[in-house]
């Protein structure tokens, strides 16, 4: 039976990244484990539970470093000591994994052969991500890793095609993000949409990060215009962090200045998961104003909850969202007139965002307990991917 080391994120309840690497991924993996297919190993890490970010997007810049360079010390133990056989997978959960270099270095000098998937999240490939200008050095990281990866995990069509352009060799199969549904709305007991507790109110969500890639600006401009337009209507902008932070000098105080002019613009920060799905499920539309997005977490969770969507025409989002829920990009007035229009619907509509990342998130698990080498999209092959994992529980029963 091989083993599958699975190094996670920080699991930080304030972050999706706690139940991603914490509740998401051990029960992704679970019924293989009960097949005996595999072994699933969990490499813990030294963090601080109640880190906030002060540098950094989505983790804290020394947080992120200090917590993957001690999973790998932990793996190395775990070498050291023979625990480690050829046959064996290293899963990491975010592919900017500092460290990584001297597990690979140990593992040629021991003559250990294992295979290494990752879900790569960005990386230095778009020239709106983060990280963008920081190509001239992490370029070479991102490479020299490819040339060791059995299967790397993407959300959508274009981030692949970006990587492509990069240089990337690997395989690459299009997953969107690893969503449980089930767990996810397990978070709100007694959650579905004839739910007294839960009935659509007249408010507009923004959840995205307030960095560069998320265009806050650009959101603060439309919702001013839409509210002055809309007065029955609230406009509400969410953080699990203890207060608002940007990598964006001066976005912060421009929120809270517009909050002051327009009381119906609210600042909700330090908010539970429970607390952030129970605005999911009582708003009528996500609105997003990204840059740089491949799928995005809020679209898979408000959608879930029963959201309809409001996202510019660019990127990924053009993939899978309705073409009459996409607005002109960087174009306030296009994004106006299209939440107006949203807005005049009886019900939200409903989408299988979800449900397909819910799929992809179990493709991940068959792909790597069958070594799968032939690259799978989502998106594009749902049949397909259900088929497959159908199948082989159905012969595991027979057998």
């Amino acid at each position: 039976m091989k083993n599958i080391f699975y190094f996670g994120l920080e699991p930080l309840k304030a972050r999706y990244t706690y139940q991603l690497s914490k509740e998401w991924m051990p029960a992704t993996f679970a019924p293989y484990e009960e097949l005996g297919e595999l072994n699933y190993i969990d490499i813990p890490g030294e963090f601080d539970p109640n880190q906030q970010i002060k540098v950094g997007a989505v983790l804290d810049a020394v947080g992120r470093g200090k917590f993957a360079m001690s999973q790998c010390s932990n793996f190395l133990d775990l070498l050291n000591t023979d625990q480690v056989k050829s046959g064996d997978v290293i899963f990491l959960q975010d592919y900017w994994h500092p460290g990584i270099e001297s597990i690979l270095y140990a593992l040629d000098l021991y003559g250990i052969d294992i295979k290494i998937y990752a879900m790569l999240h960005a990386q230095s490939v778009d020239e709106y991500d983060f990280t963008w200008p920081m190509r001239s050095w992490m370029r070479g990281f991102e490479l020299g890793l490819d040339k060791r990866m059995a299967g790397i995990f993407v959300g959508s069509t274009i981030h692949r095609d970006q990587l492509r352009a990069a240089g990337f060799e690997s395989t690459i199969h299009v997953l969107s993000l690893p969503l449980h549904k089930e767990l996810t709305l397990a978070k709100l007991p007694g959650y579905h949409e004839f739910n007294s507790d839960y009935v659509k109110q007249n408010k507009i969500v923004f959840s995205s990060r307030l960095d560069k890639e998320k265009n806050p600006f650009f959101m603060m401009e439309v919702a001013e215009q839409f509210l002055f337009e809309n007065p029955d209507y609230v406009w509400h902008v969410t953080t699990s962090g203890n207060s608002f932070k940007s990598m964006i000098p001066g976005v912060v105080d421009a929120m809270y200045e517009l909050s002051e002019r327009q009381p119906r613009f609210k600042l909700l920060s330090n908010l539970t998961k429970e607390e952030y799905y129970t605005e999911l499920a009582t708003a009528k539309i996500q609105f997003n104003s990204s840059l740089q997005d491949y799928v995005s977490w809020t679209i898979l969770e408000s959608t879930a909850f029963g959201c309809d969507v409001v996202f510019p025409n660019f990127r990924s989002f053009p993939e899978f969202i309705p073409a009459d829920r996409l607005y002109k990009s960087f174009d306030m007035d296009s994004a106006v007139t299209l939440l107006n229009e949203v807005c005049t619907y009886i019900a939200p509509r409903k989408y299988d965002f979800a449900d397909i990342s819910d799929l992809g998130r179990r493709m991940e698990a068959y792909i790597i307990a069958m070594d799968v080498t032939e690259e799978i999209n989502v998106w594009h092959e749902k049949k397909y991917c259900q088929h497959l994992i159908n199948e082989y529980f159905e012969l595991k029963k027979v057998n």
